[in-house]
């Protein structure tokens, strides 16, 4: 096992732009185990569900293959959200349910030998005090911030960026922040990308990623810009995109320790998931690497800046 993931596994309502409404089991853990099941790799979630959590999520979340020890059931409900997407790509989210919060005492002591953990909160169920502590136990420690700049419109009841925090009481326990532009805006109160990439490269992370959907993402290693290509492809269902990109440069890194090939891998995986509706991974390792191979031989050299 090279990697443990801490955040809520959700009930995610998905409604597309045609007006069809599916329902799958989504969160980061879940996305995570997912995306490492395609990889042929083993990760330990750390999570907290409802005594509402359906069966059917049960077996899906032990088909995806991850250790469950860190899973725990507690409390009356799981988080659910409603994804709507627009025709345009555009996500209107609702929360309709929330989950306990999830403490340093609830994972394993069996986890606190993985070299690598990833923080995915997706609506403040990961304390701030969570972070210091896991910085004490592992030596990589990755945070996707979209759970820390969100917060409901009490009128409209849609989720809407807000930070939650302050820069200080997370970037200085972290080494790999992943975000989105508008996430990093917002937890910099930039207006423009540049000046909110620049304040949080002042912090001194070993990375930053940015991923831009139909853009492709923007890594930064000790502030060498690689430029990451969007790969072609079928949109089905764009939840998880984010995550799957993140676990699957996680996991590629640790064993490579290759940015620029971590992130094409990341970057195929995301479109894989993009292609597919839910968490089930119709695609496996060599679908992603050999996407990945056909790009590098069409390029001479790396994109860096």
């Amino acid at each position: 096992m090279k990697l443990v993931v801490i955040g809520s596994i959700t009930e995610d309502i998905i409604i597309s732009p045609s007006k069809k409404e599916s329902r799958y089991i989504g969160g980061v853990p879940v996305y995570a185990a997912a995306i490492a099941k395609a990889l042929e790799e083993s990760i330990g979630i750390v999570s907290k569900v409802g005594t509402d959590f359906h069966l059917n999520n049960l077996k899906t979340l032990h088909s995806l293959g991850p250790d469950l020890r860190g899973f725990k059931i507690s409390g009356e409900s799981s988080m659910v959200f409603e994804n709507r997407y627009t025709p345009k790509g555009r996500r209107v989210q609702r929360l309709l349910a929330t989950s306990e919060k999830i403490t340093f005492s609830e994972i394993p002591t069996a986890y606190l030998s993985i070299s690598c953990v990833h923080l995915g909160p997706v609506f403040n169920e990961i304390p701030i005090e969570l972070i210091s502590q896991v910085r004490k136990h592992y030596k990589l420690v990755s945070l996707d911030a979209q759970g820390f700049t969100r917060s409901v419109d009490k009128k409209k009841g849609h989720i809407v960026l807000k930070s939650q925090v302050d820069l200080q009481e997370i970037l200085p326990y972290i080494d790999i922040l992943k975000v989105d532009d508008n996430e990093i805006k917002c937890l910099t109160s930039s207006t423009k990308l540049a000046d909110a990439i620049a304040t949080v490269l002042a912090f001194n992370l070993d990375f930053l990623i940015i991923t831009r959907a139909h853009k492709g993402a923007i890594i930064f290693h000790h502030n060498q810009r690689i430029d990451i290509p969007a790969f072609p492809t079928t949109i089905v269902d764009e939840t998880g995109a984010g995550d799957t990109f993140i676990v699957a440069f996680l996991l590629t890194y640790l064993a490579t320790v290759d940015a620029y090939y971590s992130g094409l891998v990341a970057a195929s995986a995301a479109s894989y998931k993009i292609a597919t509706a839910g968490p089930f991974p119709t695609y496996i390792r060599d679908d992603i690497l050999t996407k990945v191979q056909t790009f590098l031989a069409t390029q001479k050299h790396p994109p860096t800046s």
